[in-house]
């Protein structure tokens, strides 16, 4: 039995390989829960989600520190679950990466700052290094990091003042071979749309000219593309909004490039009226043009070159992928090596979804987090706590509601205030300016319980023998999120039904005319709270890996998951890969994997939301496969850009390995990662490289040897 307060101890041998993969049989007691595994001090499973009541299976990789005796710890969190068994597979000739955090050491010093849907790479100079755009929110300016080539990077903010950032798009629209920067800005709820802003890069400065290029139409700004729509070689424009309920005409606003440096605006019949704020530009039916998958809901939209799409989501999407509204991120990749692209969903709930009776509890720390929504209601919990209590973290979302949210403690309802964040009346009342942003309650401040609780606030009592009890009382709708924190508590009891965040992600199979739902063969995690995907060949096998990023809890970061694709049609799942901050204060977001250095080994550039920070870390495993790196330059006649363009690499062995000049994963920003990296296992030689351009076009090389950099087409 493994609880919040309990754990199980096991003694177990390592012997053979340090990697082994666990096997765990469990029987949860509870809605969800949480299990991590211990080897001594060392964590070798960090917080699996066990997403439902009853038995289940699970399965992860972990990697012993040493051989020899060791003592198993195996803890819980959320709720209570009974381990049936635990067993270890031996695995033989697996390489798990190894990540660095590299960000002080490189320069990357970042705000902690609310993130919007993950970075755009590409080289923007087009001096052989990747750069970077750090799409952040609505307090820190959408930043330029620019790689200076020797290890070190600067970063510029884009724009002089704060606003509400939202996604951006990298690519070279003008042809004049550097890349250009399309960013998105929110519309205050629909109350007051903007417009987006191009910004023309100028032998390295960036030049709004928005109106001169002719994009001006307001909308909710959410997730900029760039692709060609009209088949004639220069890239259009795609700008995907939320929906505006205070306005009439299409959601989805598209711009013909005119091939002058202006733009015309298009109407695009069904696809402009299709909801979704995000999305991945794709190439699902393989005839080379970018076609687009819009969600959430997902949709899929058939590029058909004349400034058309069709809508092929009914032929092609899986019952499992249809009419859902949880899917937050996606990625695209040849997962099998078939040459057909497939598709990872990343799922999960939003900030606001998660603000609907959210509760974690750590007694190592004696701390409760509580996520609640302003809606109408009273929400009540019971918790024991021996001593003083302290109410902290408060934070109540603005709401158009000018009133306050006072605390009322004891029978007596002394009121107190407390200083809360996100609260923004037109005029502060006085006593929250001098109000603190923690309050120390004892046992005296707080004896007894009211008969009524009438106004809105926060009632907290104690009821004798360290027995107390809270209610949060909403008359009306008030805020878009009550959420707070108290300190000292041993042990936590409610009678409703605690929000679930345990969605099941997709693996979507491209079969050559539909996609095939192969979640479960493939074993992708059960449950979790997934708020982005990214992919790359992390361990040089030559097959595409997945890494994928968890929400965690209300108040704390869990290590994100690595899948590792060991060829043989699914996933091992490992939180042990480095890739993580334990110190860091937000969650995981979004990210993008990509070969920073250019030393053949595939790099995480991540995102850590609300309040967290920006992390480079560099893949530092030891004896990994071979590798090439083909850099796709312009087409040798028409010198067309390199995004979208396809690359396939066939190895002597005659495997064959294809992708595309594209981001590693999309939400709301793209970016152009076009020096592309292939894994090839023990390949010594290549037989081939082919790079096909979107307008046809295609340059090849041959015979050329592994662990090397190939440059195909003009540069």
């Amino acid at each position: 039995m493994v609880s919040n307060t309990k754990s199980v101890d096991l003694p177990f041998v390592v012997e053979g390989e340090l990697v082994k993969r666990v096997n765990l049989v469990v029987d949860a007691h509870a809605a969800y829960a949480n299990l991590s595994l211990y080897a001594g001090e060392q964590l070798l499973i960090d917080n699996l989600d066990i997403p439902t009541q009853g038995q289940q299976t699970l399965n992860v990789l972990v990697k012993f520190s040493q051989l020899g005796q060791q003592t198993l710890r195996v803890a819980g969190r959320s709720g209570s679950f009974t381990l049936k068994s635990i067993e270890f597979v031996e695995l033989s000739d697996v390489d798990v990466p190894v990540f660095n955090d590299i960000s002080q050491q490189v320069g990357l010093i970042t705000e902690q700052t609310y993130k919007y849907g993950g970075p755009s790479i590409g080289d923007i100079d087009r001096d052989g290094h990747y750069d970077f755009v750090l799409n952040n929110h609505n307090f820190v300016s959408t930043q330029l990091v620019m790689n200076q080539g020797n290890g070190q990077v600067e970063i510029t903010p884009l724009f002089p003042f704060v606003q509400d950032f939202h996604g951006s798009a990298l690519a070279d629209y003008d042809g004049d071979g550097d890349l250009d920067l399309m960013v998105a800005f929110g519309g205050a709820n629909g109350t007051s749309p903007t417009s987006y802003t191009l910004l023309r890069n100028d032998d390295g400065t960036f030049n709004d000219v928005s109106a001169q290029a002719g994009i001006n139409a307001p909308a909710r700004g959410r997730s900029p593309r760039w692709l060609d729509m009209d088949s004639d070689g220069d890239l259009d424009l795609a700008l995907i909004n939320a929906n505006n309920p205070n306005a009439s005409g299409p959601q989805q606003l598209f711009y013909q490039n005119n091939g002058d440096g202006t733009f015309s605006p298009k109407r695009v019949a069904g696809l402009e009226q299709a909801f979704g704020e995000r999305a991945l530009i794709t190439d699902f039916d393989g005839d080379g043009k970018s076609d687009l998958m819009l969600f959430s809901p997902i949709t899929l939209w058939r590029n058909n070159g004349d400034f058309t799409f069709t809508d092929m989501s009914a032929q092609w999407l899986p019952e499992s992928a249809s009419g859902e509204w949880v899917d937050l991120a996606a990625a695209e990749m040849d997962v099998n090596n078939d040459g057909r692209y497939d598709i990872y969903i990343a799922r999960g709930k939003t900030l606001y979804e998660l603000s609907k009776k959210s509760i974690d509890f750590n007694p190592l720390t004696q701390k409760i987090d509580i996520r609640d929504d302003g809606e109408k209601g009273r929400t009540e919990i019971s918790f024991y706590a021996p001593n003083t209590i302290v109410l902290n973290e408060m934070n109540l979302t603005y709401r158009q509601y000018n009133g306050d949210f006072p605390v009322f403690l004891g029978s007596n309802k002394t009121r107190h205030v407390v200083k809360a964040t996100g609260f923004q009346p037109v005029q502060l009342p006085e006593e929250m300016k001098t109000a603190d942003d923690h309050l120390v309650i004892d046992m005296a401040m707080a004896q007894g319980w009211p008969d009524e609780q009438l106004e809105n606030g926060l009632y907290i009592g104690h009821l004798g023998n360290g027995q107390w009890r809270a209610e949060w009382v909403r008359n009306n709708i008030v805020y878009w999120n009550i959420s707070f924190a108290l300190s000292g508590v041993t042990d936590v009891r409610y009678d409703w039904q605690p929000n679930n965040r345990n969605i099941q992600d997709l693996l979507l199979i491209n079969r050559g005319d539909h996609f095939d739902d192969q979640s479960a063969a493939w074993n992708l995690p059960k449950g979790g709270n997934h708020r982005g995907v990214t992919h790359g060949d992390f361990n040089n096998d030559g097959w595409t890996d997945l890494f994928v990023y968890r929400y965690g809890f209300l108040k704390e970061r869990v290590t994100d998951l690595l899948l590792l694709n060991n060829g043989n049609g699914s996933f091992e799942i490992t939180t042990v890969h480095g890739a993580h901050d334990v110190d860091d204060p937000g969650h995981g977001d979004m990210g993008q994997a990509f070969d920073w250095d250019l030393d053949g080994k595939v790099d995480l550039l991540n995102g850590s939301e609300e309040e967290g920070y920006w992390y480079l870390y560099q893949n530092q495993t030891q004896g990994l496969g071979n590798y090439v790196l083909v850099s796709v330059g312009y087409s040798p006649e028409q010198q067309l850009d390199p995004l979208g363009a396809e690359v396939v690499v066939t190895t002597s062995t005659g495997k064959q390995l294809t992708k595309r000049v594209a981001s590693a994963g999309e939400v709301f920003s793209q970016g152009q990662i076009d020096t592309v990296h292939f894994g090839v296992a023990d390949a010594q030689q290549i037989a081939s490289i082919e790079v096909r351009w979107r307008n046809g076009e295609v340059a090849q090389l041959h015979q050329q040897q592994t662990n090397a950099l190939y440059y195909v087409g003009r540069h």
